[in-house]
């Protein structure tokens, strides 16, 4: 599912609220900034994939949708 990706999809400022399986793919690349480098490590594109729920991408993707949840839910490493 994974491929170059030449879109531009504009992110916005990250949602206070946890991200949920019921989110699609397209959701959270929007709204949730560096969720888009978790969603490529993970096998999943956010461009093809958009419509997809977060369980139906990570079932697609061959990844458990507990182990998507985690890594995009993880807070994010301090740039040094």
């Amino acid at each position: 599912m994974a491929h170059a990706c030449s879109c531009r999809t504009h992110v916005t400022e990250r949602s206070a609220e946890p991200i949920t399986s019921e989110l699609t793919v397209g959701d959270v690349a929007r709204h949730y900034p560096g969720s888009l480098d978790t969603l490529k490590e993970m096998g999943i594109n956010h461009c093809c994939g958009a419509h997809l729920t977060l369980r139906e991408a990570a079932a697609s993707a061959g990844v458990t949708v507990e182990a998507l949840l985690d890594a995009l839910n993880r807070p994010a490493a301090p740039k040094p």
